[in-house]
This record gives C-alpha cells, structure tokens and sequence, in this order.
C-alpha cells in the first residue's frame, strides 16, 4: 500500500504556491457523505494525508537520491506545480520521468500557477512554457520520452482562471476517483452549514432588530417627544440590519477560496466591523460583539472570542445594562480556559451593570446566576454551586415569557451539581427535563441536544449504570461530531466521559484511545495546563492500572496534578483524590514511605476541602489507613 497519497514536484521559485497546496490538499476533509463510496481509485478516504513535499532541490543534478526515490514509489499520485521555473528544472523533470516509468500516466496531474501550457510550441513565446518536457509527452515501454503528446489532468490558479478554490476541487476529484460536481456540490453545502453557525450566532441581533423595528412603528403614533425615540431605535434597528447584511457581503464565493471565507473569516471581519462602524452606537455594538463572542467560544477558538469581546470593551462598558450579556460572555470564555478567578470578577462587574431592581433584567440574572453555580462547581464547591443554581431557578420561573434555552441550561446546570453531591435521581428528573425542552426547541440533532445527553451519561455513569452511560455518550458524541471540529472542547468533554465509561466496563484499549484523543483536543484549544486535562489523565492513570503498568499510571497521575494545579491552586479535592490514588500505586511499587506521605497530604487536603464527614473523604481515607496498617505489619 502507498505511504504518500501524493508526491508534490516543484521548483522552489513556487515554494509559496506549493505550501499553501501542501496545507490545502493535507486539512481537506472529505464531506462525509463521500467517504467510503467505491471509485476506480478504491474507496475514498475521510483525509488526503500524507502529501509528500521535498524541501531541498538538487541544483544541477539529475539524480534524485535514495529518499525521494523512495517517496516516489511510495506515492499513488504526482502533482506537478506547473511554471516556467519547474518547466526549466531538471529536478523535476526527473520526478515525474521516474514516477511515470512506475505508475503510468494517468496519476499525474498539474496544478498551473504561471506561464502558458504548451506555449513551447508558440513562436517567440517558448520561454512561458508551464508545463516540463516530461509532462508534456507519453514515456514508452523502455522508460524514455516518446513524442506522442500527454493530456495531464491540470488546475489552473493563474488570474482569471478556475482559482485556488476550484483548483483544490479538481485536484481532489483526480486523486479520489470522484465527480467533480459532487465534490463541488458537497462543499457548497458544508459551506453553508458553517455559515449557519454565523446565522445562529447573529439571531440575537437581528431579533433585537426585529423588535426595535417594530417597536419604531409603534411609536410613531405618538407624541414629539416619543417620536424622537421611535426615531433612534429605527436607526439602531438600521444599524444593526446594515451590518448583519454586510458582514455576509464581505466575502465573494467567486473570487476567494472556501477555507479563507469561512465561518471564522465571518466572525473576525464581523468582529472588526462592529468596532469601528458602531462606535457611537454602543448598546448595538455591545449585542453584536457579544453574538460573535459566543460564536468562537462555541467553536473553540478562546482566544479569539476574548480578542474581539476586549477589543469592544470601551463599548460594553458605555451600554450600561446592555452590555452586561458580553461581560456574562467573556466570564464563560475565562471559565473554559480554566481561569475561574478572571470569571468571577468579570462577573461581579457585570452584576453592577445591571443595578440593585433584582425584578429588573431576570433573564441576565439568572444566567449570572448560573454562571456562578459553574465556577464553584469548578473550585469544588458543590453545596454553594447548587444554592446558586436554585437561585437561577427561581429567577426563570419568576418570568413567564423566558427562553426555554435558559430554563433547559440551568436544569442542566442545576442536573449536573446534583450528580456530584450523590442526589442521582434528582439529576436525572432536571437532566430530563432539560433534554425535553433542548429537544423541543432546538431539534433531536443540536448540539444542546448532544451535549446533555454527556451530563445523562454522566448521571448513568455515577449510579453505576454503564450499559446506559456508553449508550448515552455515544449518542452524545455521533451528535456533536455532526457539528463540531476534533479539536473543539466540547467534543473533547464527550471523548473524556466516554473514556472513562470504557474503564469502568473493563474496555481499557477503547478507554485509552478516547482518553488520548480528548486529552490531544484540549490541547490544542488551551495551549497549556487546563483542569480538563488533567481528569482525562487521572482516568488514564486507571487505564495504565488496569493493564498493571504501575509507573505508567504514576505518570499519568503526575500529569493529571500539575493541570490541576495550574487550574486549581496547590488546594482541591481533585488534587487530593490524586494524591491519595498515587500513594497506593507508590505503595505496591516498594516506596511506602512517599505512600505514607501523600496520603497524609492528600487527606489533609479533603479534609479541608469536602469536609471529613464527606463519603468522598472517608472512601480515600480507608485507603490510606491501609496503606498505614501496612507499614505497621512490616514493621512488626
């Protein structure tokens, strides 16, 4: 079977051109409803990966050398950067000689980024030939040039032609064995998904839209002075119109390739647009900002949401209560990465926005509520976490007209702290009714939908449910792989839960292969230590256990605290539970002493954290007493 699935051959004058090919062609991802289908190439793949591309050329040489004879026979197909410069080097002559001499003809493609093909037969244009002597004609039976001409496949990238996004496709096409049109039609579609997200993300601002459009006509009818109100928030409601409309026209499907005017292109250029454009505007541009915020803080892309909720920040401050919903944004956005103390002061500012009326604003407050909840579930703090979601309770049964997606987020909130304290099946009843109404008003394919199918596997789980927890997380995970990147913290979630169902059932190859694919996204996204992290190890250290690789697990655990701890602090119950699972590993490897010490450190540390009196403390502390009785026999 062929290492590469292409061999890219170029002169390094195209090295720009051949990059962004290389990238192209190895991030492509096959729409999935082609994946697998049967062409005269095989089935085709999910990926295009690995595509072969040298990185030092032979100056006057001919000869390629063992390495890249190899990486030529191991290829199924050449692309071949076509211009002048590859037209006139003998390198490349040479690779695609010796690549047609081993795979015939109809595996070689181009891919046009200047001159002219064939123009070597134009009088007084032979200098602008694309395409290499060896490219342009047939080998024989004996491995030499023939005169009869070739017909490669090409893409063309030159001004004016198919342009990079069409030329990806038509590459694509040939290497797979697929219809063109099918690729191009599936891309369109996937496309469209993407921009759905950007749709999803807007609707609070074209709802405000609507609503103050409308409620401008209403006010017409009035006297002057309201009048003039009607008047600026019909400019408002324009404003916001006008720059939803003109966030989509920014990108030309025509002329730039989909990987560049995608979701995230949208979002950044939306971003920007808000800022500058709707500076006098500040309450708009508060609820836009927030909208497009929310949208990477969904995608993953952290960082980039705190940019853009930042950059608007002179604006947030300036709407006075309007601006209280980016704050509660960018709170989430510092909770995600796994710094709960930021979170909660950007929280306490967004608190003093809304003013002392708790009767006023109910829908904000609960969220805020909400939020608070999440940050002391995530500083192990769980009897406090649940006061504040009850709070949050209250405030969405204290106004009739709430959106459901609020009221089913905190009974998921709310569903999630109950698991932790042991109240299974009052999880459950608030897990449920959640999953109703996610169901009901977002679909049975949201990713609200997926996601609480995680917290009720999670629940299943807990009560030692396993059949119905892997049940559970695997409709979770087919549902937010549906819409989610690899690498986005969410699905990561899923992964993690899923790993540690696997260990419980005994299942410890699928256990591990999940595990270390989560603990891979996470660190993508977050870019260093993250709490996430760190439970995904502290489950592999398990794993390890399970396969009695004893200092493996010790490692994992190793792992597991100093994410912990750069989340943490030297001080939580997760970091106790680590040390105390370490010392009983450290005990049956013959190091009782560093055992005895980590016990007394870890229980210690549940002690102040969760309480002695706790089922979670006295559980490890049996462990440790008998670690110590241990010492004790020994001894005697």
């Amino acid at each position: 079977m062929a290492r590469y699935v292409a061999f890219l051959s170029y002169s390094h004058r195209n090295k720009a051109e051949t990059e962004w090919l290389h990238k192209a062609l190895e991030r492509y991802v096959i729409p999935k409803k082609l994946v697998g289908r049967e062409t005269a190439k095989g089935k085709v793949p999910a990926r295009l990966i690995p595509v072969f591309r040298d990185r030092d050329e032979l100056a006057v040489s001919a000869d390629l050398g063992g390495d890249l004879h190899g990486a030529l026979e191991n290829s199924e197909h050449l692309i071949v950067v076509a211009s002048p410069a590859s037209a006139h080097s003998t390198y490349v002559q040479e690779e695609i000689r010796y690549f047609k001499s081993l795979h015939g003809e109809n595996r070689v493609f181009a891919l046009i980024v200047g001159g002219e093909p064939y123009a070597s037969a134009m009088p007084g244009r032979e200098e602008e030939e694309a395409f290499s002597v060896s490219l342009r004609y047939r080998l024989g039976a004996d491995g030499q040039l023939t005169d009869t001409p070739a017909e490669p496949i090409a893409a063309d990238i030159r001004p004016g032609k198919d342009g990079r996004r069409l030329a990806l496709m038509k590459l694509i096409a040939g290497i797979t064995g697929l219809r063109l049109d099918d690729l191009v039609q599936r891309e369109a579609q996937r496309r469209a998904r993407r921009l759905t997200w950007i749709a999803t993300a807007a609707s609070v601002g074209m709802l405000l839209t609507t609503g103050l459009a409308f409620y401008a006509n209403q006010q017409r009818a009035v006297a002057v002075e309201q009048r003039v109100i009607a008047e600026r928030e019909t400019a408002a409601a324009r404003a916001a119109t006008d720059y939803l409309i003109g966030t989509f026209e920014l990108s030309d499907p025509a002329t730039e390739n989909p990987r560049t005017v995608s979701l995230v292109t949208i979002l950044s250029r939306g971003a920007e647009r808000a800022r500058t454009e709707l500076r006098n505007q500040p309450e708009i541009e508060a609820r836009l900002v927030t909208a497009v915020g929310r949208a990477y803080t969904n995608l993953g892309l952290l960082d980039d949401s705190e940019v853009a909720l930042a950059r608007a920040m002179p604006a947030i401050k300036r709407a006075g209560p309007d601006g209280a919903p980016a704050l509660i944004a960018l709170a989430n956005n510092y909770l995600r990465k796994g710094q709960p103390e930021r979170a909660l002061q950007t929280l306490s500012n967004a608190d003093s926005m809304l003013g002392q009326d708790r009767k006023e604003h109910v829908a904000l407050r609960a969220q805020l509520a909400a939020m608070r909840g999440n940050i002391a579930y995530i500083n192990g703090e769980a009897d406090q976490a649940l006061g504040f979601f009850d709070e949050a309770v209250r405030f969405v049964a204290a106004e009739k007209d709430i959106d459901p997606k609020l009221r089913a987020d905190v009974l998921e909130g709310r569903g999630r702290i109950l698991i932790d304290l042991g109240r299974l099946d009052e999880a459950e009843a608030s897990l449920q009714e959640a999953n109703r109404l996610f169901r009901a008003y977002r679909g049975e394919q949201h990713l609200n939908t997926g996601y609480n199918f995680f917290y009720l596997a999670l629940a299943a789980y807990n009560g030692g449910e396993y059949q119905l927890a892997e049940q559970r997380i695997s409709r979770s995970l087919a549902i937010v792989s549906r819409v989610l990147d690899k690498t986005n913290p969410i699905r990561a979630d899923v992964l993690s839960l899923q790993g540690s169902i696997y260990q419980a059932e005994g299942k410890l190859d699928l256990a591990d292969t999940a595990l270390a694919e989560a603990i891979d996204a996470y660190r993508a996204v977050y870019k260093g230590p993250h709490y996430n992290i760190g439970i995904a190890e502290f489950y592999r250290a398990q794993v390890a256990e399970q396969h009695g690789d004893l200092r493996g697990a010790i490692r994992h655990l190793d792992e597991a605290q100093r994410n912990y701890e750069a989340s943490y602090g030297k001080r939580h119950a997760n970091i106790g539970e680590v040390l105390v699972t370490r010392a009983s590993l450290l005990d049956r490897t013959g190091n009782h002493a560093r055992a005895v010490a980590e016990c007394a450190e870890g229980i210690e540390m549940l002690n102040a954290t969760m309480g002695a009196d706790s089922g979670f403390t006295k559980g490890l502390k049996a462990t440790c007493d008998a670690i110590g009785k241990k010492g004790v026999n020994r001894a005697g």
